[in-house]
């Protein structure tokens, strides 16, 4: 009496983490028999998986979920073995304010929002580095320098801790500040004797006035 040696079947890999539309190859051995063959089936049906073992992530996915990869002994129908696969959504980063005008020594708050991932955490940055940044957590402050003398825009990002190819960024333009100076300081009039003043705004491209 010839006795065979039990149908097995192996999966690799036997866990893998994807997101949108990435695809994990998985190779099925067996052994016990010459016809090596199996079936493949996802439980849930989420997703695709090739006659060869290739499985393709669906390109939207809303929420973290759990898909499990069968490959059956196509010999014996009894002998499988499973690896499971975690989907889990995008990371994504977004910050409020997106754009803001300020002059010298102001201050403004900026809030980061992360989603895809339970590690909401996020670095700022300050390019350039004009005027200061102070953190804590998910928010921060930006505060302008006291002297602006010319127009200029600085970018301060929030990069996802998670995931740092993932950012999102706030484009602050910094304005001097407006200021009027006239002369003279000062005069002293006779009746009916005129006096011509004369008005300078700096910090304002817009250098009209009005007189009262």
């Amino acid at each position: 009496i010839a006795l065979a040696p039990p149908v097995t079947v192996s999966l690799t890999p036997t866990t893998v983490s994807l997101t949108g539309s990435q695809a994990q190859q998985f190779t099925a051995a067996v052994s016990g028999t010459t016809n090596t063959g199996v079936t493949w089936s996802l439980s849930p049906a989420v997703g695709t998986i090739s006659g060869t073992g290739l499985y393709t992530a669906p390109a939207l996915i809303t929420s973290a979920q759990t898909i499990t990869v069968k490959a059956t002994s196509a010999a014996d129908p009894t002998k499988s073995a499973s690896a499971s696969i975690a989907l889990a959504p995008p990371v994504t980063v977004s910050v409020t304010p997106t754009t803001a005008s300020l002059q010298p020594s102001k201050t403004q708050q900026l809030t980061a929002t992360v989603t895809g991932t339970t590690n909401t955490g996020v670095s700022w940055s300050l390019n350039p580095a004009v005027g200061t940044i102070s953190t804590n957590g998910l928010t921060a402050v930006y505060t302008t320098p006291s002297t602006i003398d010319v127009s200029q825009t600085v970018e301060i990002d929030a990069t996802s801790i998670m995931d740092t190819t993932k950012f999102a960024k706030a484009l602050f333009t910094l304005v001097p500040a407006v200021l009027i100076s006239i002369t003279p300081g000062s005069a002293t009039l006779t009746d009916g004797q005129p006096r011509q003043f004369t008005a300078t705004v700096s910090g304002s491209s817009n250098t009209a006035v009005t007189w009262s």
